[in-house]
């Protein structure tokens, strides 16, 4: 073997070995697969998508302040008002405990604190109801309010009270109705919660 075969063989090995490695990066490329090799460098960690837990909360608290009627509460609107309804209306706030006032032509629950009793009456004017004894009027109930009278403009709503609210307008909306907050808005469950921990608007 003279002088020059050795590098003539060398030149081609080294050329054979570098189109083979072009070609093997080129397969690379295009199936954009990798040779999982670690090189000792860190490999960066894909960044996670933003936690869902971290936006705030939707807002769903509902208003319980009426301003113009100086007191807190919370309305019932019948679906299907109807004057089995009405009768079925009497039947509850029968056993909730709730005493005609035939002067307002409302009810009266005394509740947890007889000093900030629980006024039922008709969401529509005049704001009526019916006895539901011997009476369960001519015209089906459209609504009902149910509400805590504010003695003062700073005084805030006894919490066994508002508990007591709540649960007679879950019970009262049972019949066919929604419970809505004083902006004639939707009460979901969780706002209905926040009405019993005290995060109501007030």
């Amino acid at each position: 073997m003279d002088s020059t075969t050795l590098p003539f063989l060398i030149a081609i090995l080294a050329g054979w070995v570098s189109l083979n490695c072009g070609l093997i990066v080129i397969y690379l490329l295009v199936t954009g697969e990798t040779l999982n090799v670690n090189l000792g460098f860190r490999q960066r960690k894909p960044r996670k998508p933003p936690s869902s837990a971290a936006t705030p909360p939707a807002d769903d608290s509902p208003v319980l302040v009426d301003e113009n009627a100086g007191a807190w509460g919370l309305f019932v609107m019948f679906d299907d008002p109807t004057l089995a309804l009405n009768e079925r209306l009497g039947m509850l706030l029968g056993a909730a405990g709730a005493v005609y006032e035939s002067s307002s032509k409302s009810f009266t629950l005394a509740g947890e604190s007889p000093r900030n009793p629980i006024y039922i009456a008709n969401a529509y004017p005049p704001g009526r109801l019916p006895s539901f004894n011997n009476d369960n009027g001519q015209i089906p109930v459209k609504g009902v309010s149910v509400k805590m009278l504010k003695k003062s403009r700073n005084a805030t709503p006894n919490k066994l009270q508002l508990v007591r609210l709540v649960n007679l307008s879950k019970e009262l909306a049972r019949a066919g109705g929604k419970v809505m907050d004083v902006e004639k808005q939707p009460v979901t469950a969780s706002g209905l919660q926040a009405v019993i921990d005290g995060n109501a608007k007030m």
